[in-house]
């Protein structure tokens, strides 16, 4: 037999020539039901981003010959904002299948990555999404109301900022927590997973 057959048929082995086979079925039962989420919940994301887009369309439309330069860029920072959140959140799904001419351990590195970059999204870019986002509708409102008293404005501005800010804590504290433990716990379980891969391979 050839150097590349024999490379093949180890390729070939199945999983439950390295590592505990019910383990590992259950982490990818729970990795499979954690996809499923994140793809409902980037998909009604992106449904609600589009809304939110024709919505700010019709306005900029129907309302951009009456502000000037700061209502327009207001509008364009909203939609890349919106644009490049989507980006990064559909990045974190896993679009590849599990491979079989892959091992089983760098399919659970792919894996890994995902999550890891999961945690990145709920640890930084939200932030840094939520502030630009915030700053657009600052810029926008502070324009639309430059024909109002200062009371006005300031009162338009207190509650967008109360708005803004109180989503974003209901969400870091109901929801942001919860989703962390998920994530770390797969993390932790895939990474048990990898460890057996590698110190059985290495006994071979």
């Amino acid at each position: 037999m050839k150097f590349e057959d024999l490379q093949k048929s180890w390729q070939e082995q199945p999983v439950t020539a390295f590592t505990d086979a019910p383990a590992l079925e259950q982490q990818k039962t729970t990795w499979q039901q954690h996809q499923r989420k994140l793809l409902i919940s980037n998909a009604c994301m992106s449904m609600g981003f589009l809304a939110a887009m024709l919505g700010i369309g019709w306005v900029y439309v129907t309302y951009h010959s009456e502000f000037g330069w700061p209502f327009k860029v207001s509008i364009a920072s909203t939609y890349l904002l919106m644009i490049i959140f989507l980006i990064i959140n559909w990045r974190s799904y896993a679009f590849r299948k599990e491979d079989r001419e892959l091992s089983s351990d760098a399919y659970i590195q792919y894996q890994i990555t995902k999550l890891n970059w999961q945690k990145k999204i709920l640890l930084q870019y939200t932030w840094v999404y939520t502030v630009l986002l915030w700053l657009a509708m600052v810029m926008y409102i502070w324009e639309i109301t430059a024909r109002g008293s200062v009371a006005f404005r300031f009162t338009a501005l207190g509650i967008t900022t109360a708005y803004i800010g109180g989503i974003t804590f209901w969400n870091m504290l109901k929801k942001q927590k919860k989703t962390l433990l998920k994530i770390n716990g797969l993390i932790e379980g895939l990474q048990q997973i990898s460890s057996g891969f590698q110190e059985e391979q290495g006994a071979l």
